[in-house]
């Protein structure tokens, strides 16, 4: 069961945050419209869910591999070359990752002094999205590779 969760934690995770951004998008419609009276608080609120779902399904996307990629050319090129391909793109995306993790830190630290207006929180909630979350994605890119390397030399041994 822990292993079925661990697995499927972006997802899980994600789904329920955009539950909760849906639902509170739902209650400010019906509030502004039916009512009369606006949360003022939802739009930020939810601007803030948003960012993390949208993020944790970048994560995921590189768990499973699943992102979008254009690979008629590398289609086309040997077994051999087309595994090189595949590993110096996941090198490139992983350098990307190293950076925006480092340069993270000093965007989040910029936003420290500015505060939401109707939450009262700091900025720094919403941008500390981009080091949490790309460490993720950082985590989950090295475990792929991994489990790609060992399935390639048991496919060898074979």
């Amino acid at each position: 069961m822990w292993k079925k969760i661990y697995d499927n934690l972006e997802e899980i995770i994600g789904s329920a945050l955009f539950a909760v951004m849906l639902i509170i998008l739902a209650v400010q419609t019906l509030s502004r419209q039916g009512i009369g009276v606006p949360l003022v608080w939802s739009e930020e609120l939810a601007k803030l869910l948003f960012i993390y779902a949208g993020y944790l399904g970048i994560v995921a996307s590189i768990k499973d591999n699943s992102h979008v990629a254009i690979d008629v050319f590398v289609n086309k090129l040997p077994q051999k070359a087309q595994r090189w391909v595949y590993v110096f793109n996941n090198l490139l995306i992983l350098a990307a990752l190293i950076t925006i993790f480092y340069i993270s830190f000093t965007i989040m630290e910029r936003q420290e002094h500015l505060t939401m207006v109707t939450l009262q929180i700091s900025y720094v909630y919403m941008y500390a999205a981009l080091p949490i979350l790309t460490g993720l994605m950082i985590y989950r890119l090295v475990e792929r590779l991994i489990k790609d390397w060992r399935k390639s030399k048991a496919a060898e041994v074979e």
